[in-house]
């Protein structure tokens, strides 16, 4: 009888099942590590988290038992608001612990309150459009950034334990580095550009952050009408939020991103706005201005319709910082 050479399948087959188990294990966790460890987005906004956390740790010693105004909100906040004049405004020191506006409303919620004491202060600078369903939950950047460390600090902040949809499932979804991150990454590598628009050099002091732009390049944006935003899910969660605040003992605020509009679209924007801001206030006090968060002049934004400039940014600081006194004026 003549010997017949083993088939490939047959050498597969008798491959030991572990060690193919154990490789292909391997290649997940690689990839997890690269997906929390080289996602050029994620590492920045950790940066960032981590210069303001310094930040508000040395804004703490400086004031005592002292009150403090935390600022919080997507990018909007981040670019756009400035600490040093609202302290100069109404006497009270502020940190700015903005983040990106694809963390979800509730993750940002939860940055700007965990920290907060009896008697300090929270300004929400929520952009209205993730102000809805659609927006609330936190994503793969949340729990990139966030480090999945909310766990660990309890009941600390508001919606600590409802960030996510599924609490198991959706921060795991951040360790799955999909195609298009991967292939976007390599092709950024390659071609030798920024791996991401940002750097953690545009990090100024007090945490506010700044665009280099040759030119005004935001989008100028028609009427925009906002029946679609603030729905039954957003009503439900500031009507937690408020009962949070009186929990607490603090006094939580929400103020409209400036953004750019066309010309002819003001007056139309800013009643529309207002009819908003009517809503809102049904469960937390609001702190406005006369720009109603519709501008048209192109010039006083950065890269996006959301980011201002350093001099619109201390203006909108400005403004924001006297509403905040006049309302604390009243309630004296």
């Amino acid at each position: 009888m003549v010997d017949v050479e083993d088939s490939h399948f047959d050498k597969v087959r008798r491959f030991p099942w572990y060690v193919t188990l154990g490789f292909a294990l391997m290649m997940v966790l690689c990839a997890s590590f690269c997906s929390m460890n080289f996602d050029p987005e994620a590492k920045f906004w950790r940066a960032v988290a981590r210069e303001r956390q310094n930040d508000l740790t040395e804004t703490r010693e400086r004031v005592g038992d002292g009150p403090l105004i935390f600022l919080g909100g997507g990018s909007s906040c981040s670019f756009s608001l400035h600490p040093a004049v609202l302290e100069e405004v109404t006497g009270i020191a502020a940190v700015n612990l903005g983040g990106s506006a694809a963390m979800g409303y509730r993750y940002l919620t939860w940055l700007a309150t965990k920290d907060a004491r009896e008697g300090d202060f929270v300004i929400l600078h929520l952009e209205p459009d993730i102000l809805c369903r659609s927006g609330a939950w936190g994503s793969s950047l949340a729990a990139k950034v966030g480090g999945f460390h909310w766990e660990e600090q309890g009941q600390r902040g508001a919606f600590a334990q409802e960030i996510f949809e599924n609490p198991w499932r959706d921060p795991l979804t951040a360790l799955k580095p999909g195609a298009k991150f991967l292939s976007a990454l390599t092709a950024k590598i390659l071609s030798g550009r920024d791996l991401y628009r940002y750097q953690i050099s545009d990090l100024e002091p007090h945490g506010v952050l700044t665009a280099h732009v040759q030119q005004p390049n935001a989008d100028i944006e028609p009427f925009t009408p906002m029946v679609q935003w603030f729905d039954d899910q957003a009503s439900r969660d500031l009507l937690s939020l408020a009962h949070y605040a009186r929990e607490k003992k603090i006094r939580i605020f929400y103020t409209l991103p400036w953004e750019c509009f066309e010309h002819e679209a003001l007056a139309e924007q800013r009643a529309e706005h207002a009819h908003y801001l009517q809503k809102v206030s049904q469960y937390l006090p609001i702190l406005d201005d006369e720009m109603m968060g519709a501008l048209s002049d192109n010039s006083m934004f950065l890269d996006t319709g959301f980011h201002l400039t350093p001099e619109a940014g201390k203006l909108r600081s400005q403004l924001l910082g006297e509403a905040l006194r006049r309302h604390l004026e009243l309630k004296e």
